[in-house]
């Protein structure tokens, strides 16, 4: 039976994680609630207050994972202390309506039309909020989710080849082309890449495009074989 062990850090991590996606629940049902019901401005302040502190405490906690996370974790938080002052400092009546505006509509119709963008607007900005947030905790805790399919493993120290600064070696003497080693479709798509990754004599380098490698190196590709590995 396999034995994992479990860094100090790694455990205080998932703690983290766990208390992240906390507030971001409660951040989001408190925005909801505030958006959705009709409320004092005292019970507005009120939800705001929390916010705020809500917000001033996730934001802290994400300083710790990053700059990326900071960032998006303050565009959400600000997003969600935003959208709760909609409907509540902007009141549409007839006179906050553009006299100047030409339109067929009457005073009631546009107020109506008014009151309806404006519950889109809180709508939107909530998801947008929200999605922020999932954003900041992606970035802290699941990075490998927003990297591209083919992605190098960071973790992974592979040397860099090159060519013209390698011996003869005894298994091929002969260097070739990358290029002639690949098929078709991915002389194609090349270009997209700076390094990719090959096994020369059992052991994985990332090679240039443009550079040499010996006949019996292998291309290493995806787990499907349809597309080559690299960055």
């Amino acid at each position: 039976m396999p034995y994992y062990i479990v860094s100090k850090i790694d455990i205080q991590k998932q703690k983290r994680f766990g208390t992240n996606l906390i507030l971001i629940c409660v951040l989001f049902l408190f925005t909801y609630a505030g958006i959705r019901y009709e409320s004092s401005q005292i019970v507005i302040i009120l939800v705001e207050s929390v916010l705020v502190l809500l917000s001033l405490w996730f934001v802290l906690s994400m300083k710790k994972e990053g700059f990326g996370p900071l960032v998006t974790s303050m565009f959400g938080c600000s997003i969600f202390i935003l959208v709760i002052l909609i409907p509540t400092n902007i009141p549409v009546t007839a006179e906050t309506l553009d006299p100047m505006s030409f339109t067929t509509e009457s005073i009631a119709d546009r107020i109506a039309h008014m009151k309806e963008k404006r519950e889109i607007m809180k709508e939107y900005g909530l998801y947008i909020g929200l999605g922020n947030l999932v954003i900041s905790m992606m970035f802290a805790y699941r990075p490998t989710l927003l990297y591209v399919k083919n992605r190098t493993p960071d973790e992974l120290p592979y040397p860099i080849w090159d060519g013209n600064k390698q011996t003869r070696t005894r298994f091929s003497p002969h260097l070739v082309p990358v290029r002639s080693l690949l098929n078709e479709k991915e002389r194609w798509f090349i270009f997209k890449y700076k390094f990719i990754l090959m096994s020369i004599e059992s052991k994985i380098y990332l090679v240039r495009p443009n550079d040499s490698v010996p006949e019996t190196a292998i291309l290493l590709r995806s787990k499907s074989g349809q597309s080559l590995l690299g960055m």
